[in-house]
């Protein structure tokens, strides 16, 4: 009984032993695929492959009016692929679930922005302007409604743009702190979160400090509250064309989810 058991044992390893071997050859067939050149390539596709790529070839010519040549690279980047999913017994057709015709327009189409496509510096840029027009709506609707057209000297034109401006940076460091990668379940830093608040306040304050000097006015003039309200809608412009031209998604309200 025990010298049978071991026999059916042995033949459950060497089974494993050979799939595992199996495996390994497949996967070295397919990292050499994965080197091969497009002209190589090409010569390994089966008749029904090589049909498809042509016609596919030909879609991209007529649908995205590009020359042969550039119609050419772009089936080139796809080759490794269809080389690799024919190796193990999918056809074109099956491996992309669309006709040619199909997959031209869907190679055409433009690829929407994901989150994580986008730099910090992009989504700084545009939390600083969305601040800096907040900043001075606020006070020119302050100054609008004031009696007295005498400013508070801190509250300047430099000032207002400094505050904004580092708030914007601040709150989407802020917002890569308590959201990283999208993450869920989050961790929050908040030792990174205090000291960054600690920083930002007391730069803000030696800002509204050497600012606020009277010879300082010259450059830093508090405008009345319309010329407040001509930069809060200008800023806010601004903003408007930079999120259209980088496709910004999110805001420093509603960060966007970088994990999908």
């Amino acid at each position: 009984m025990a010298e049978k058991k071991t026999e059916e044992q042995a033949k459950i390893d060497t089974n494993k032993q050979e799939k595992l071997k199996e495996k390994v050859i497949n996967q070295n067939k397919d990292d050499e695929v994965k080197q091969m050149q497009p002209a190589e390539l090409r010569k390994q596709l089966s008749n029904k492959n090589s049909d498809y790529v042509f016609r596919l070839q030909k879609e991209l010519e007529t649908q995205g009016k590009m020359s042969h040549e550039d119609a050419q690279k772009r089936v080139d980047e796809l080759l490794n692929d269809l080389v690799i999913a024919q190796r193990h017994g999918q056809p074109a057709s099956t491996y992309y679930n669309m006709s040619p015709k199909l997959k031209a327009a869907d190679m055409l189409k433009p690829k929407k922005k994901k989150a994580s496509d986008i730099l910090f510096w992009q989504y700084a840029t545009d939390n600083a302007l969305f601040y800096v027009a907040i900043f001075f709506g606020l006070f020119g609707l302050i100054g609008l409604f004031q009696k007295n057209d005498k400013y508070n000297s801190q509250m300047g034109v430099l000032t207002l743009l400094i505050v904004g401006a580092s708030l914007g940076v601040f709150m989407t460091k802020y917002n890569d702190w308590v959201l990283p990668n999208g993450s869920k379940n989050r961790k929050i830093p908040w030792s990174k979160l205090i000291w960054g608040f600690v920083l930002l306040m007391g730069m803000l304050f030696i800002c509204f400090g050497v600012l606020g000097l009277p010879a300082l006015q010259v450059i830093n003039p508090a405008l009345p509250g319309v010329y407040n309200l001509i930069i809060a809608a200008v800023a806010y412009g601004i903003r408007w064309l930079f999120r259209r031209h980088y496709e910004i998604i999110g805001s420093a309200f509603s960060p966007a989810d970088k994990s999908k």
